[in-house]
């Protein structure tokens, strides 16, 4: 009898956990200069194409308007007086960088909530490549520093890592974080509310990505196997993150670059890969309150969300 009871009660634990929805706390370290937000990042695994991120957990995040109303491209907020996006967003704008703006500290498009910035100047790095996108980042410089009194606003990390590593990084089967105000569906109506997603890093000899992808050395793919999670129009700009479980702080894996159509089955999204641009983005910053985060060998690795900070909601 006794028997019995454990074998039913294993059973229905078993079913739940199944039929549960995964709901994944990445708790941060508040005393770190970079990578956190002002409440912890709360992500539901089992979402189907992404669900709305809660309020204040990606304090990098920026919207890109034309005069300060209309979104056009997501941005990231890395240093002191600079914010990164995709250099296709920007790239009609060079010679009048004062007709864009960046909106920070909100979650939402329609409102006027949040800290407004015009641009001083645009630099898009110098090999970029419009046909196939190779480059495709862009360093935009405000016309005054960001104001990091507020709680809701933070700067996220970079990856420093070795010069024979950075073409392979990140890893592949690395689950990622994705997030933008982009639209719903391929030619569909744009969320006003911040969403997130994750997504994985996929090999480029996969066909997903190969029938895709130009150049593997500054460009990376991340999709779902079920394809019901991507980055669409309006993501473009944004950010590709990974939790360093080691830092306790979230980086910047990859840019929000290009894809065909809106996860589609046989295409993967293709993101810039950053830690090939630590050089040139320092370059152009100089000694402007950048952060970069070590990533040695042993902190190379592919996080589990399923097994670290997994919580089952009944």
């Amino acid at each position: 009898m006794v028997r019995s009871r454990l074998q039913l009660f294993f059973v229905a634990c078993l079913y739940l956990s199944r039929s549960s929805v995964q709901a994944v706390i990445f708790s941060c370290r508040y005393t770190a200069p970079c990578g956190c937000s002002r409440y912890n990042a709360n992500i539901n695994a089992r979402i189907v194409g992404g669900e709305r991120a809660p309020s204040h957990s990606w304090s990098w995040m920026a919207s890109l308007r034309l005069n300060f109303t209309s979104h056009q491209c997501g941005a990231i907020i890395f240093s002191d007086n600079f914010v990164l996006t995709a250099a296709h967003c920007v790239r009609l704008f060079v010679s009048a960088p004062s007709t864009l703006s960046i909106v920070i500290d909100t979650d939402t498009l329609n409102t006027q909530e949040g800290q407004r910035l015009s641009l001083s100047t645009i630099s898009i790095h110098p090999s970029y490549n419009f046909s196939t996108r190779e480059n495709d980042i862009a360093i935009l410089r405000l016309s005054k520093p960001i104001d990091f009194n507020d709680v809701n606003i933070a700067k996220i990390c970079l990856p420093n890592v070795s010069k024979s590593e950075e073409h392979r990084y990140p890893i592949i089967n690395r689950s990622l974080v994705a997030i933008g105000w982009g639209h719903m569906s391929f030619n569909g109506s744009m969320s006003y509310t911040l969403r997130q997603v994750t997504v994985k890093t996929i090999g480029e000899k996969e066909n997903m990505c190969k029938n895709s992808i130009y150049n593997v050395k500054l460009q990376f793919c991340a999709a779902v196997n079920d394809s019901e999670k991507d980055t669409c129009q309006g993501d473009s700009g944004g950010p590709l993150m990974y939790y360093s479980e080691e830092e306790q702080v979230w980086v910047l894996a990859g840019i929000t670059s290009y894809g065909r159509g809106c996860a589609l089955s046989n295409y993967a999204g293709i993101y810039t890969r950053v830690s090939a641009y630590t050089n040139w983005i320092q370059s152009i910053v100089d000694d402007d309150g950048m952060v970069t985060i070590q990533q040695s060998k042993a902190n190379i690795h592919i996080f589990s969300i399923l097994t670290i900070f997994m919580i089952i909601v009944f």
